[in-house]
């Protein structure tokens, strides 16, 4: 099967899994964004508008044109999204050198992740699609289509500025290899995207009235500790300790691992990406905003997977998925979650020993290269 026939297939089989999550997670029991995007979809335009959301149009523009319940499109687009982003971080470690193994477990890993399984629970939000386009990004520019690059990349920021997220890595990602000329193309299609996503902003205000709210205005405020500072106020020590546990739980395990076997073009990529992590850690709220990197973290932890025992390493991967179940989709299985979760862990550190000595050269075989290399 062609490498395009597979993503296609891997991406039918994760929408028809994720449709089936998103069905079975209950409403949430809590106050969300839904009114906002719901009153966007339905009228285009709110003027008067007062809430950091409002200026994230783009899903609801289009949701809001396809008929039947409110529900079902978004849980749809969220599915649908999702599982996009996944089909395409296989495509995209196919493109990096990855072995299909390791691309397929990261694949799994993105589909089955925190940040999808929340957003089958919560789908009145943008994340959904930026999960997506951060791999569509970077397969498209690995593959030299800047100019498509820098289209998504544009339309992206009318749905959520982290859009031009990607294409600001991928400037830093040339630059440190001295490759000047895709790197300058990068940062003209970041630019482009930042641009675009800033006349979208000031339209808004200026035309019909549009405020950020207190969330925005806080999260403009970097010098009073942005959203990261209004996230943790409403938090106990607790709640913030399990909020980022939950956010990638086994793969802090496996991703450390997998940077140090990972190849260096993809290490490279990772390693300039982590300031912009940490600056929409900061401006966001960090347990849901580091989730837009899972095309960096999971094909990490596929990396240090890839090279355990595959009944191990799927072994891990399917109790990581299921903890999701209850921590992202939340679905009523608490015992079974909890269960899932502390056994993912325990596995993902016997993956990754196992990853370390599979790795580790064979003594005999360093002792003939350093007595050649004597000679």
């Amino acid at each position: 099967m062609t490498a395009d026939r597979f993503t296609a297939a891997l991406f039918a089989a994760f929408f028809i899994a994720l449709m089936l999550v998103a069905w079975a997670s209950p409403d949430p029991n809590r106050v969300t964004d839904r009114v906002v995007y719901e009153a966007t979809a339905e009228r285009v335009i709110v003027p008067d508008c007062s809430d950091l959301q409002c200026f994230r149009v783009l899903v609801p523009w289009v949701l809001g044109r396809f008929p039947g319940p409110s529900v079902f499109r978004w849980k749809a687009y969220a599915a649908m999204a999702n599982a996009a982003a996944a089909a395409i971080v296989w495509l995209m470690c196919v493109g990096f050198g990855f072995s299909r193994r390791a691309a397929l477990m990261a694949a799994v890993i993105s589909a089955f992740g925190f940040g999808s399984m929340y957003t089958l629970h919560d789908p009145y939000t943008s994340d959904p699609l930026m999960y997506a386009l951060g791999p569509i990004i970077t397969h498209l520019m690995s593959r030299g289509r800047t100019g498509v690059a820098a289209a998504v990349g544009a339309i992206g920021t009318l749905a959520k500025e982290f859009a031009a997220a990607p294409l600001y890595a991928l400037t830093l990602y040339h630059a440190v290899a001295r490759q000047w000329t895709p790197a300058m193309r990068a940062f003209v299609a970041a630019n482009a995207a930042c641009l675009t996503w800033a006349l979208l902003t000031i339209t808004l205000m200026l035309r019909f009235n549009y405020g950020w709210g207190w969330n925005g205005i806080g999260s403009a405020n970097l010098t009073g500790g942005s959203a990261l500072a209004l996230w943790a106020s409403r938090q106990t020590a607790r709640g913030i300790a399990f909020a980022m546990f939950n956010e990638f739980g086994a793969l802090y395990v496996l991703a450390p691992v997998g940077l140090l076997l990972a190849a260096a073009s993809f290490r490279r990529l990772v390693i300039v990406s982590l300031p912009i992590a940490a600056l929409f850690a900061y401006v966001q709220q960090p347990d849901r905003a580091l989730w837009n990197f899972h095309y960096l973290v999971a094909p990490l932890a596929g990396v240090c997977l890839a090279r355990a025992r595959p009944a191990l390493a799927w072994t891990t991967i399917a109790l990581f998925a299921i903890g999701n179940l209850r921590v992202g989709a939340q679905l009523p299985i608490a015992a079974i979650g909890r269960a899932a979760v502390a056994g993912s862990v325990l596995l993902a550190i016997l993956s990754a020993a196992a990853a370390l000595r599979n790795a580790a050269p064979d003594p005999v075989k360093r002792e003939l290269a350093f007595n050649e290399a004597g000679r």
